[in-house]
């Protein structure tokens, strides 16, 4: 193992430009090969010292790659590179639109036990939540791009919105599966 770089950002470590728009074949290789190398097997024999820094550098690759897979902590990633700290991307504004329609949203999801049926409905509410998403992502690379951090972090806080509630409605299909 060549000495590791624990200073690098994620995408300097995966030889990958610092942008949002990420084709993930290379970063799953190149992922690979560097667990390959750092394989506890590859130590066995080597030091306490070389063992301890293998495990560390492990644990950073596979931080780096789970940010930098996921369109959400990917953004909020490139945020932090940028000097923002969460915090700050938190307590971005979304406006009142965008919360009457979560709102909106989470009222259907909330009456999703009491309909007749429910997996169509979940299914169309699921499709508008991907959509969304897919929506702000686009919001926040434009923003991220002409260097507007403040409508990059908005879009993010609203991913964020979309993205638990995606979870949720994900959560009442699975119970109305089990059911």
């Amino acid at each position: 193992m060549s000495s590791p770089d624990f200073t690098q950002n994620y995408f300097q470590l995966f030889e990958l430009p610092v942008q949002f728009s990420l084709d993930v074949a290379p970063l799953g290789q190149r992922y690979r090969q560097l667990q390959q190398e750092l394989h506890p097997d590859r130590f066995a024999s080597a030091g306490e010292h070389e063992q301890r820094i293998a495990v560390q550098y492990s644990a950073f690759v596979n931080e780096a790659y789970n940010t930098l897979k996921a369109p959400l902590s990917r953004a909020l990633y490139l945020l932090k590179l940028s000097g923002m700290s969460e915090e700050s991307i938190g307590r971005q504004q979304v406006d009142g639109g965008f919360l009457m329609e979560q709102m909106e949203l989470r009222e259907k999801l909330e009456t999703m036990h009491d309909l007749i049926d429910p997996d169509t409905v979940l299914d169309h509410l699921l499709e508008e939540i991907s959509g969304d998403i897919k929506m702000h992502q686009a919001e926040f690379k434009a923003a991220y791009e002409q260097s507007d951090l403040s409508a990059a972090a908005s879009a993010c806080v609203k991913m964020q919105y979309l993205e638990k509630l995606q979870l949720e409605a994900e959560q009442i299909e699975a119970d109305l599966m089990d059911s």
